[in-house]
């Protein structure tokens, strides 16, 4: 990510999680993002760590890709951290150009993916890209827009 810093702790279990620069920079980025991406990324509670829509430590759900009328659409469900969300959250991306999916390799107890720590949503030529920072992985979304509901 450009903006947003996740890194691995060094002497312990867990991940310096820092999106400042990110907030200072995203008003100027806003006018520059299609309005379902630029609602999503300043909703005051994205990055709220104590909050109930905040992305962090949401789970992988599923992801659905629909080919029509000449153009892609995904479907990503994040499920809800039973001590942290109310709901999980849906996200729809719309005239999807890529979707890339990086993954480390796993001890196969627990979730591949794991939990999302942070994301970053940037304008891009084709539209926006999204890309979401999980324990042990990645996930890149470049779309025209996305819209974002929680329920």
């Amino acid at each position: 990510m450009r903006y947003v810093s996740v890194e691995p702790l060094q002497d312990q279990y867990g991940y310096h999680l820092d999106p400042r620069t990110y907030l200072a920079v995203l008003p100027q980025l806003a006018g520059d993002l299609p309005a379902g991406s630029a609602a999503f990324a300043a909703d005051p509670g994205h990055y709220d760590f104590h909050g109930p829509r905040c992305v962090k430590d949401l789970g992988w759900g599923s992801a659905t890709l629909v080919d029509g009328q000449g153009v892609i659409a995904l479907d990503l469900v994040l499920t809800p951290n039973e001590w942290k969300h109310e709901t999980g959250l849906r996200l729809r991306y719309l005239n999807v150009r890529s979707f890339h999916v990086d993954v480390e390799e796993s001890g196969g107890t627990l979730p591949r993916l794991g939990a999302l720590q942070l994301d970053e949503i940037l304008p891009h030529a084709a539209g926006v890209s999204h890309e979401i920072a999980f324990t042990c992985g990645s996930v890149l979304v470049v779309a025209a827009d996305l819209v974002a509901t929680w329920g």
